[in-house]
């Protein structure tokens, strides 16, 4: 093998000084100028709103009847609700062994629960006024049931 020039081996030898030189430079000015310091801001500004907000009920419907007999299906009657916040509609339901129900608009003031809904039994109807944003009233409930397949009966608590 034969050996580089001296004048290579200078060159090869002074870069490397250089770099390291300069790695220790940059290391040494990390070292001293340490991790940033805290700063506490003060945020303040002049700005003003204004609005209103208003709480509102959705009131259940008043006055809850009903009549039923022999082949004459349950129907329930009841009043509009006064005040609250405006109707867009009722939902009622059925539960306890029967299953049904369905949707009115805001000016019904009656249903009947066709027969095919009901069986030999009892269980429970359902009804709430429903307002905007989805909130319903409280329920207002009345019992509806069959004895025998053509005599209904109902009745409210």
């Amino acid at each position: 093998m034969s050996t580089p020039p001296r004048r290579q081996r200078t060159g090869h030898a002074r870069r490397r000084w250089v770099a390291g030189a300069l790695a220790l430079v940059l290391a040494g000015t990390v070292v001293a100028l340490g991790p940033p310091s805290s700063t506490l801001a003060s945020w303040t500004d002049t700005e003003y709103g204004r609005g209103s907000l208003q709480a509102g009920t959705v009131n259940p419907p008043t006055n809850l009847q009903c009549s039923a007999g022999a082949l004459t299906p349950p129907t329930f009657t009841w009043t509009l609700p006064a005040g609250g916040l405006t109707r867009s509609g009722f939902t009622w339901s059925l539960t306890g062994g029967f299953s049904g129900g369905g949707t009115l608009g805001p000016t019904a003031t009656s249903v009947t629960i066709p027969g095919g809904l009901l069986g030999i039994g009892s269980g429970t109807f359902r009804l709430v006024a429903n307002g905007p944003g989805g909130w319903t009233s409280t329920q207002v409930t009345g019992s509806v049931g069959m004895l025998t397949a053509v005599l209904y009966f109902c009745s409210v608590p």
